[in-house]
């Protein structure tokens, strides 16, 4: 480097980020092509260029008093400093009791590996993995009980007593004897035709549907 110092040449080119401006004061950081760099530099502790004299400026002092965005007055760790903190690690290599024994696929579900770790048993930071507590559970709601709830509530019908008549045989279609004689429902070993009309719930039919006369009485 030449002992003469060299004036900033301000000539405004094209493609330059310069400011156009001949009537405002800007500082110093944005007279410079490349201030946009120059302002995340700031604030220096040593700005070595505030000096008009190459004598008065100590080449010694460092241009910021901290590392990177660490403005607290810590400082990492030297090399040196972090190979000898590695002693404190050996505890963590001697042999512990008791010993686990090796889990393979066949004796996973017998061991116990509850341990205390110092990390969390689930989600983030945990050593293993773990299933949720509902991974196992089973959804047998159907779709039409969850979506098509009944809008209202209502009160179910009381059971029936245990001595209420079952008359449901009564209701009960019977295998016609006279259009269904030849179909894939016919019973029994025999192949005669049975037209009695007389049916297994005939008389259950009677008690239920009591006979009424349907012919009105002639009003004299």
């Amino acid at each position: 480097m030449s002992g003469v110092l060299n004036s900033p040449d301000y000539v405004e080119r094209k493609g330059s980020l310069f400011l156009r401006s001949d009537h405002m004061n800007y500082s110093r950081p944005t007279l410079n092509s490349n201030w946009h760099q120059a302002r995340e530099a700031e604030p220096k502790d040593y700005d070595i260029n505030k000096f008009d004299s190459p004598l008065d400026r100590k080449l010694h002092h460092t241009t910021y008093k901290r590392i990177g965005n660490v403005t607290d007055g810590s400082f990492p760790q030297t090399t040196t400093q972090y190979h000898l903190e590695q002693a404190n690690l050996k505890k963590d290599f001697e042999e512990q009791e008791p010993r686990k024994p090796m889990v393979d696929v066949a004796t996973i579900s017998h061991i116990n590996l509850e341990r205390d770790t110092g990390k969390p048993k689930t989600g983030f930071g945990s050593v293993l993995p773990r299933h949720n507590p509902e991974h196992d559970k089973r959804h047998l709601e159907t779709t039409n009980r969850a979506d098509y709830k009944p809008p209202y509530p209502y009160t179910p019908v009381p059971e029936q007593p245990p001595d209420f008549p079952d008359n449901s045989n009564a209701y009960r279609k019977c295998h016609s004897q006279f259009t269904d004689t030849a179909d894939y429902r016919r019973f029994g070993r025999n192949t005669f035709q049975d037209e009695s009309g007389i049916y297994a719930n005939t008389q259950l039919k009677r008690d239920t549907y009591l006979q009424t006369n349907t012919i009105p009485k002639v009003l004299e």
